[in-house]
């Protein structure tokens, strides 16, 4: 885009240089043929159009070395997989009797 843009300035600009000494580009000879001030028109158009790609694509260019010389956010910390609960209480006590005896949980 940015070389787009200071073709098209510089073929802007140097066909109104050339047209006022009575010059034209060959490849812009068309511009005349609806009038001298379409012409004008259209030569201006070149140049506005021109520096707007040209200082978008600056900008643009300037905003993404900025944004690639940013430090990077720190990674968040891993997350330590949690033991997994048993629905029964761990504080079994034995029962002497010889049969399991489940526990509630409850106190």
């Amino acid at each position: 885009m940015r070389n787009i843009g200071i073709l098209l300035v510089l073929f802007g600009a140097g066909s109104f240089v050339l047209n006022m000494i009575g010059m034209e580009f060959k490849l812009l000879m068309w511009i005349d043929n609806w009038g001298q001030t379409t012409g004008w028109a259209i030569r201006g158009g070149m140049i506005v159009v021109g520096g707007l790609l040209f200082f978008m694509a600056m900008r643009s260019a300037s905003g993404e070395t900025a944004t690639a010389q940013a430090p990077a956010e720190p990674a968040p910390a891993p997350v330590e997989p949690t033991p997994a609960t048993s629905y029964e209480s761990v504080d079994e006590t034995p029962d002497t009797s010889g049969e399991y005896q489940p526990s509630t949980g409850h106190q």
